[in-house]
């Protein structure tokens, strides 16, 4: 291998090492919103959220470092399937467990995500039907937000049975 394709594949390697650990870095932060939802420590919020900014513009950076090293290497339209299959093997036994970790950081990282906003979405829920409580409004069976508050169960027993 030429010395210019070695150095654009040491530093293709380096970006992928590097992704896998930003996305794990990432994952963590969504565990971390995660769990501070549902401990209603909402407070912590904002800080996880400013960090998890800052860190998915470091992906974006990483992600054109990467593109531009693959295409250095000729692999600049394919997938990491398809760089295994046209990789040379002592490239193939360096990137396909690299590539297996990258992936496994990022199933990890979709999970922790749907965690969060799920958890999130419930507590925004809860919110919404504790201000429609405050405002006279509520909810009806089918989950939708009424104008008016409905007649007092007291009031409605009385005119049941008086």
């Amino acid at each position: 291998m030429e010395q210019n394709a070695q150095k654009s594949f040491d530093s293709f390697i380096a970006v992928l090492e590097d992704t896998a650990q930003l996305v794990g870095d990432i994952a963590d932060i969504e565990s971390a919103k995660a769990e501070a939802a549902s401990l209603n420590q909402h407070h912590l919020l904002d800080g996880y959220i400013q960090t998890e900014q800052a860190q998915i513009l470091k992906l974006r950076g990483l992600e054109q470092r990467r593109a531009r090293f693959a295409g250095d290497l000729g692999w600049g339209s394919l997938t990491f399937r398809q760089i295994l299959a046209v990789a040379p093997p002592y490239q193939q036994s360096v990137l396909q467990p690299l590539f297996e970790y990258l992936e496994q950081q990022l199933m990890w990282l979709q999970d922790a995500r749907g965690a969060a906003e799920q958890i999130i979405k419930v507590r925004l829920h809860e919110l919404d039907v504790a201000l429609a409580g405050q405002t006279g409004s509520s909810y009806d069976n089918s989950g939708s937000v009424t104008d008016s508050a409905p007649a007092p169960l007291h009031s409605v027993m009385r005119e049941t049975y008086v």
